[in-house]
Formats: C-alpha cells, structure tokens, sequence
C-alpha cells in the first residue's frame, strides 16, 4: 500500500525558501529596511509578511505595519518558486511575473499595491528589478511594458487590485 506524504503548508515552505536560498538573498539585498510585504495563502489562514531584518529576507507570521504591497499566493506558485532556491534574480522574477499573469487559480499570484513609484524606489524595489537585468525587462517587454509608460501602466493596475 502507496503512503501519501501530506505537502508542507505553504507559509512553511515561503518561510524556508527566504531564509535558506541563495536567490532570495540575491534579490532582497537592494531592499531598504523599510520594504515589507503583506503575504496570505489560498491554503493556509492568518496573515504573514516579509521584510529585512539584520539585513536578511525574513518571512514572518503576523500583518505588515507598512506594506508595499500585499501577495496572495496560490500553492502552485509557492511550490514553483521554492523549487528554485538557486536560480539567478532574473529567472526567478520572470517566474514571479509568470504566476502574476497565470489563469490556474491554484498557480496564481494576486497583487495589490500600496506604494507609489517614488516610494518603491525609495525602498528599493526597483533595484530588485534592475537585478533581473535583461530578462526581466525583455519578458516585461514581451507583454507590451516597454518604458516608463509601460511600468507606470503596469503600476495603475496593480493598484487597483
């Protein structure tokens, strides 16, 4: 007779992934300490975030003070990203934009953002961006957000959840 192994919940697999991998390491270190964001899980109650602390990406239960912006984050797309502990920024963001734009409610992520450009620069977030490099911005540009106008597009929507 077969066991079925349970998976990890997803707060526990999101957890180990920033704190363990060598990409989500590579990532936060252009964020300032003020970058947080508010997490929530299709599978898993209660609210969680992610922000520096001493300099190192920790993901936490409890609700942001001050996100950027909020996740919500579907199994698929948590296990897709943990499975990727080693990837370059590039790849893994474009895997982040990829869940973003999914159709599969189980794979996807959804967004809302609470900052502004000026801000999200303030905090860092474009430096995460600028570490994808060339394949983050050609992939963006792939879906028409050339520029930018193209970013700003893409910002409006966000915002409006």
């Amino acid at each position: 007779m077969e066991s079925q192994q349970t998976p990890e919940p997803s707060n526990v697999v999101l957890q180990r992934f920033f704190e363990s991998s060598e990409s989500a390491r590579k990532a936060s270190a252009h964020l300032k300490k003020a970058a947080e964001v508010g997490v929530r899980f299709t599978d898993v109650p209660g609210d969680f975030h992610f922000k520096l602390v001493d300099g190192k990406p920790r993901f936490m239960s409890g609700a942001s003070a001050d996100p950027d912006f909020d996740l919500i984050l579907a199994p698929g797309a948590v296990s897709a990203i943990a499975a990727q502990p080693n990837a370059e920024v590039g790849d893994l963001g474009i895997l982040f934009f990829q869940h973003i734009v999914a159709q599969d409610p189980q794979s996807k992520i959804k967004v809302k953002l609470h900052s502004g450009l000026m801000k999200l620069t303030m905090r860092g977030w474009l430096g995460v961006m600028a570490a994808g490099g060339g394949k983050v911005m050609g992939w963006l540009a792939m879906k028409g957000l050339k520029g930018p106008s193209g970013i700003a597009s893409a910002l409006s929507r966000l915002k409006k959840g």
